[in-house]
């Protein structure tokens, strides 16, 4: 059965909070974490399907991260959403973590839900082994 967990790290947990009500509802259930090494912790225990990452936290950036899991765990889908972009950014999100999505804050909550569905969709294909997930 593929993942329907959705990762969010953020280390303002404010944020999360918001995006966890604006979420409410939806056909996944979101998982928390407000670090790079907290989300790691989660993905290495729990099915993942896509994680939702910031850019900008302490210790460890959401690019770094993001690597690291398409380094370990291609099969989950990456999305960023952050406030701080710049074309760097963007760039290194795209090269290092091969992102599915990349937002800048604040979002519409029905961009964010319908890019979580489309990155589940696309985690269930590959998991079903229909397709592999290619770097973008």
């Amino acid at each position: 059965m593929p993942a329907r967990d959705v990762l969010l790290v953020d280390d303002d947990a404010n944020l999360l909070h918001g995006i966890c009500r604006s979420l409410r509802g939806q056909p996944f259930r979101l998982l928390t974490a407000r670090s790079g090494e907290e989300a790691k912790a989660i993905i290495q225990s729990h099915p993942i399907g896509v994680i939702v990452c910031d850019e900008r936290m302490p210790g460890q950036s959401g690019t770094q991260l993001l690597a690291w899991i398409a380094r370990n765990c291609p099969e989950v889908v990456r999305i960023v959403l952050t406030g701080h972009t710049t074309p760097e950014t963007t760039m290194r999100a795209i090269n290092e973590g091969r992102v599915f999505r990349f937002f800048s804050k604040p979002c519409p909550p029905f961009d964010l839900a319908m890019a979580i569905r489309e990155g589940l969709e696309l985690h269930e294909s590959a998991t079903e082994g229909d397709c592999a997930l290619a770097p973008v």
